[in-house]
């Protein structure tokens, strides 16, 4: 009867798994003001990324539209593992805020005349493009924290 029904596994050992194919996270919540990018298993496959490849990280569009691209360049970055000994778990790229990345901390706090110390994006709907070696996709902000008095 349930044959032709695709399942996708929800519980996990570790940390609980998001259904995001992709998440930016910017938070200044402490002295570290760090971007956090966060790819899920299938993400990765469809992209051909692998744990330890390197990559490099594009905006467009004013900081709206997200490029990642594997790269033996100089530059790129590590891509981790989210929790180590596990394969299905998602690939992360930690990087320590600088002026050459989009401040979407200032951008979101302007836009809503608030102080945010956590914003969180995903993908916009079907904003999404999955090529090999290149994941493209529009940001859409799904979170944001605002900083405690």
């Amino acid at each position: 009867m349930f044959d032709q029904l695709n399942f996708k596994t929800v519980t996990t050992a570790g940390r609980s798994t998001s259904n995001d194919p992709v998440s930016i996270t910017h938070s200044h919540k402490t002295k570290k003001n760090e971007i956090l990018f966060r790819l899920s298993r299938e993400t990765m496959d469809k992209c051909g990324f692998t744990y330890g490849c390197k990559v490099h990280i594009q905006f467009a569009a004013e900081g709206t539209v997200c490029r990642i691209l594997k790269s033996d360049a100089s530059g790129a970055m590590k891509l981790g593992q989210q929790t180590k000994d596990n394969e299905s778990s998602a690939g992360i790229v930690r990087l320590t805020y600088k002026d050459v990345l989009p401040n979407f901390l200032k951008i979101e706090s302007e836009k809503d005349a608030k102080e945010y110390v956590r914003v969180r994006y995903i993908n916009q709907d079907d904003m999404i493009q999955y090529e090999d070696d290149t994941l493209t996709f529009q940001l859409k902000r799904i979170e944001a924290e605002q900083k405690k008095s």
